[in-house]
């Protein structure tokens, strides 16, 4: 699905606070700072490459204007080809539209002090087409302020042979994982950590039936679409996923119920045996009616259908839950809005973005907001 902009923040106590938003960035400009140097790796042949960033000395100084630490500048130690994008400086109304996010820095603390941890997962809709313009120091700018510990990206649609060009991307992040699917310029996801995860995992195996995007293996098919990354932390699990639409014609729908919706519970259910899990991404469904603009209309359109809703019900049945329903039974509010008829305009949209967590979790839920119309709600 086409995305247009919307942002979906929960925070935790202790373990999680987290962002989740929707695709189209607006455009900004902001600025540069000191140079990183990047090495990758391709383990087992996957189309998942790590990448860890290790920082090196530079003269350069941060514009302290342009929200600090964003860019690296260019070195001449490297390629033309790998050099960061050039710095710019920052406007006035770029810095009043800065100015204007939520901040989410002064969440209410306990007595005790605990340390909060933060995640934003974003649908960027192809960073490769936000690299080219302005874009993307909109969404640097933002990464900048909120300063989360993790960054979620689906819908990246890079493939491997232009990973070494993104190495600057967020340069604060020392630990940068990305899944890519074998189709260039199709799904793909990523993860920017500043802690390096304990494990991770990149592959999803979804059943034994054919399907478009499936590799058949031993146990089953392996996803090929890059849709799927899993990373350890000391406290839970995260989960992040671009999860598979059933398509317009529904041509896919039963290898998303049955596969992949499958394939997935059975996933976390094994992660929880160890530790608690949050999973959080475009889910691309509609659970339920309050989630969608027109319902009736939509029965039969995917993300809304009676199989999908069923399928996604099962899986927190299994003991997950759905932050944001679960703070606000009956609240009205949607990440994704198409492009035709002005709908974002007339708050005609889906909830298609979620941050689902392991019901033991769900205590330390502090807020969670979907930044459509920039509220924000907290939980203690």
């Amino acid at each position: 699905m086409v995305r247009q902009s919307a942002r979906l923040q929960m925070v935790t106590e202790k373990v999680v606070t987290a962002v989740a938003t929707s695709s189209r960035v607006a455009k900004k400009r902001t600025s540069a700072v000191s140079a990183t140097k990047v090495s990758s790796t391709v383990a087992n042949e996957s189309s998942s490459v790590r990448i860890k960033k290790t920082k090196t000395s530079s003269s350069a100084t941060a514009d302290k204007s342009a929200w600090g630490v964003l860019f690296a500048p260019p070195n001449k130690n490297k390629p033309d080809r790998v050099r960061p994008m050039a710095a710019a400086p920052v406007s006035t109304e770029l810095q009043q539209q800065i100015d204007a996010f939520p901040r989410f820095q002064d969440v209410s603390r306990r007595s005790d002090e605990t340390v909060q941890f933060k995640i934003v997962a974003w649908n960027v809709n192809g960073l490769r087409a936000i690299l080219k313009r302005d874009d993307s120091v909109y969404l640097r700018a933002y990464v900048a302020q909120e300063d989360p510990d993790i960054v979620c990206l689906s819908e990246t649609k890079i493939c491997r042979d232009e990973l070494q060009k993104l190495e600057d991307f967020l340069p604060q992040y020392e630990h940068q994982f990305w899944s890519c699917a074998v189709k260039k310029g199709y799904a793909s996801t990523a993860v920017f950590c500043k802690t390096k995860p304990l494990s991770v995992r990149d592959e999803i195996v979804v059943g034994s039936h054919e399907s478009k995007g499936i590799d058949k293996s031993e146990n089953g098919e392996t996803d090929q679409e890059g849709r799927f990354l899993a990373l350890e932390f000391d406290k839970f699990w995260l989960v992040h996923t671009y999860v598979p639409n059933a398509g317009g014609k529904l041509e896919r729908l039963r290898y998303r119920t049955s596969q992949w919706d499958q394939a997935m519970l059975c996933e976390m259910k094994e992660m929880e045996k160890t530790k608690p899990v949050i999973w959080c991404g475009d889910l691309n469904v509609a659970h339920h009616e309050i989630d969608i603009h027109n319902p009736k209309g939509n029965r039969k359109s995917a993300g809304f259908t009676d199989e999908e809703r069923q399928s996604f019900g099962e899986i927190l049945d299994s003991g997950f839950v759905d932050t944001f329903r679960h703070l606000h039974p009956e609240k009205v509010e949607y990440s994704y809005f198409g492009y035709r008829h002005n709908m974002r305009a007339k708050n005609k949209g889906w909830r298609l973005d979620y941050f689902v967590v392991s019901e033991a979790l769900m205590p330390r839920v502090v807020r969670l907001v979907i930044e459509c119309q920039l509220c924000e709600c907290v939980f203690d």
